[in-house]
């Protein structure tokens, strides 16, 4: 199978694509729907809210997504929001599992992405849940349309090349996997190679990055 590479760049950009097909408002009964993309060796789910909050309104709901076992490393997380969100508070947290504590609580009021830096990249036992929360705080208006697009970044240890650093790792950071001399690179010129960057927790395109 080929491998596709993307940059973080085009992740974002592949989730912001998504926004031009929620224009038609739904109704706050209507339940999000889910889509299903795999490639190798990142596979990418993303789920759709859209919904009306009526003013002082608190809304709170939860999302499990499937990932496969093998793919059991989260590798970026990208949460996208669009409305009408002036005065409206949204945060996102993330599970592992029934785990009663998050792992790590994003500001969805604004679109953002999260990559974990290595090491510390979080390794799912199960599978992982996002909790949203929303407040409305406007009380100029009866209610607000808001929709919400989250899409995990799931990863497998795939390292076809054996160069130490896995395929998922090479695609968000512009590297190869088909090409092992790779590991020595130093695109940034900051003095330390990719394969030490990614060991220890750094963006090897980034010069201010290191290890």
């Amino acid at each position: 199978m080929m491998k596709i590479k993307k940059s973080v760049s085009q992740v974002i950009s592949g989730a912001l694509c998504c926004i031009g097909l929620l224009t038609v408002p739904v109704n706050a009964s209507q339940e999000g729907f889910m889509s299903t993309a795999i490639s190798d060796p990142i596979m990418r789910e993303t789920y759709r809210q859209s919904f009306f909050i009526n003013k002082g309104q608190r809304k709170t709901f939860w999302h499990t997504f499937s990932n496969t076992q093998s793919y059991n490393q989260l590798a970026a997380f990208v949460a996208i929001s669009y409305g009408d969100l002036l005065s409206v508070s949204c945060k996102v947290s993330l599970f592992d599992g029934n785990s009663r504590y998050a792992f790590k609580q994003l500001n969805c009021s604004r679109s953002q992405q999260w990559d974990p830096m290595t090491p510390d990249v979080p390794v799912l036992v199960s599978t992982l849940r996002a909790k949203v929360e929303i407040y409305n705080a406007d009380w100029t208006k009866p209610s607000k349309h808001v929709s919400l697009i989250l899409t995990p970044n799931f990863a497998n240890q795939d390292d076809v090349d054996q160069d130490g650093m896995p395929a998922w790792f090479e695609i968000l950071r512009n590297l190869s996997d088909n090409n092992a001399l790779d590991a020595a690179s130093d695109s940034d010129n900051d003095g330390y190679t990719a394969l030490e960057e990614y060991l220890g927790g750094s963006h090897p395109e980034d010069a201010n990055s290191t290890p």
